[in-house]
């Protein structure tokens, strides 16, 4: 026994839902659906989606290019971004996708057998609404390939209308420059005296630690007995890493390893008297060194000697009373500096800014234009006087237009068969139908057939003695009225004679 294709159960989370409502798909009608169809489906509500970033990231870059100033974000913006995108979808939701799933089903119908399209002009009707749509689009794609292409050649168009800004300002700029620049060399210089006060300060604190932690460390003579000291500790270093060396390879030749240097024969031979004899070379000059080290500490000890006692003592605690008052002033110093720095960023960035706004004070100065109508006047011209340009803006126009109809070609260039489609197109037709014969039957009813009903029986018509058995009409009825004369008596029939005589008149 073969077993039916019953549909597989699938889960419908709120992203499906989602899914479902921008494609104009029922839920309990895809339910009894194919994969297929699910996918389908799915299909195209996420190319709508993808279309949707697109639109509102495209919409968000060109409005604050056009109606923010630079490095500053403005919500509002953002949010009549994506209320457009989401409007765009909505049309193409209901316009396009709602209806091309009816116009597919009823094609899917007439292949079948079935045409329920409804005559030519439901067609041409359809065919005008998605002809309507094209033309928003196309209209919409033009637009969004200036906005692409002024955000494209924007640096250009800045250059372009810049130059065209100076030159018509060209007798003003001279005077507006000279106090911006003076400014900030003003501010160039106030700030270089205060990095040489700071790093005078901090010379002094360091002094002033080092004095803290070694009173001695400010006297020339122990000054320079401790670099020395510092000096001829490397040269022990040195020395002992050298005789540590000469030692090792000395070891190696005696015993005829093979190394770096050795020659690999064991034994008291030529390499091996020259290793001892650079070893003992090299003992010599580290105990050299170790002597000169010693040397050095004793007089190091003997100047640290000639300042003991209270004056070192004095020194120690002066530097120690002194030391936050020096921290103090150069934590001040420091702010100090901070600020001139900033404030020296400042005019230096806003140069430009500073001198157009000393333009602007002459009363025959020109304001700069930088509306949308001279962008794209700009633009025009850059894309008249380089072809190159030109092709890439029709480019831009043709990326634009596929992007904007991404959903709306998907959907009614490919033909795609789905179960769903010839189902609302079945039930849609038939829906009608039945309504319509309802309205028949309930407007026309028919008379009641059915035999368990009650039957209507005449009553009998009343006796008349006057009718014959052969319901031959014999006189006038005598109960007509009651002052009518007697209607004579019937003729008696050939025959017999009767046995009792027929009554009297009186």
């Amino acid at each position: 026994m073969d077993l039916p294709n019953l549909p597989v159960a699938r889960k419908c989370g709120p992203f499906t839902k989602l899914l479902y409502k921008i494609a104009a798909v029922d839920k309990e009608r895809m339910a009894s659906c194919p994969e297929h169809d699910h996918n389908n489906a799915c299909a195209v509500a996420e190319i709508q989606i993808a279309v949707w970033i697109y639109q509102t990231g495209l919409f968000t870059i060109v409005s604050h290019r056009l109606f923010a100033t630079r490095g500053t974000i403005r919500p509002e913006l953002v949010f009549m971004s994506m209320f457009l995108a989401t409007f765009v979808m909505l049309i193409d939701s209901y316009m396009v996708m709602r209806s091309g799933w009816h116009l597919s089903g009823i094609e899917q119908l007439k292949r079948g057998g079935i045409d329920v399209s409804g005559g030519p002009w439901a067609r041409i009707k359809a065919t005008i609404f998605l002809a309507v749509r094209i033309a928003l689009s196309i209209g919409l794609a033009q637009l969004t390939a200036v906005f692409v292409s002024i955000l494209i050649f924007a640096s250009d168009i800045d250059a372009k209308n810049s130059n065209a800004y100076r030159m018509a300002n060209a007798h003003l700029i001279i005077g507006a420059t000279e106090p911006v620049d003076a400014e900030i060399k003003s501010a160039t210089d106030a700030t270089e005296a205060q990095k040489a006060r700071v790093a005078a300060l901090a010379a002094q604190v360091n002094t002033l630690r080092n004095y803290e932690v070694d009173p001695t460390s400010g006297d020339p003579q122990v000054h320079q007995a401790q670099q020395e000291l510092t000096q001829l500790l490397g040269a022990k270093s040195k020395a002992d890493d050298d005789r540590r060396s000469a030692e090792n390879f000395a070891t190696n030749e005696l015993g005829g390893i093979q190394g770096a240097g050795t020659s690999g024969r064991p034994g008291h031979g030529p390499r091996h008297r020259a290793a001892v004899e650079q070893l003992a070379n090299a003992r010599t000059h580290a105990q050299e060194a170790a002597s000169a080290v010693e040397a050095a500490r004793k007089r190091l000890d003997a100047l640290r000697k000639q300042q003991h006692g209270l004056a070192l003592e004095a020194i120690r605690q002066q530097a120690h009373d002194q030391l936050p008052i020096f921290e103090g002033r150069l934590a001040e110093e420091n702010a100090k500096l901070s600020a001139l720095n900033n404030e020296l960023t400042r005019l230096t960035h806003g140069r430009g800014d500073a001198i157009r706004a000393n333009i602007e004070k002459a009363p025959d100065h020109v304001a700069l234009d930088n509306g949308l109508l001279n962008q794209i006047r700009i633009l025009d011209e850059m894309a008249r006087d380089n072809p190159k340009i030109m092709v890439l803006i029709l480019l831009i126009d043709l990326t634009s237009f596929g992007f904007e109809l991404a959903a709306v070609l998907a959907k009614i260039t490919s033909f795609v068969p789905t179960t769903y489609a010839a189902i609302l197109a079945r039930d849609a037709y038939m829906g009608t139908v039945r309504m319509v014969d309802a309205m028949v039957k309930e407007l026309n009813p028919e008379p009641p057939t059915d035999p368990k009903g009650p039957a209507i029986v005449m009553p009998p018509e009343p006796a008349n003695d006057n009718w014959p058995v052969q319901e031959e009409a014999v006189g006038q009825n005598p109960f007509n009225g009651l002052d009518d004369p007697m209607p004579p008596p019937p003729k008696r029939p050939r025959g017999r004679p009767r046995k009792s005589p027929p009554p009297t008149e009186h």
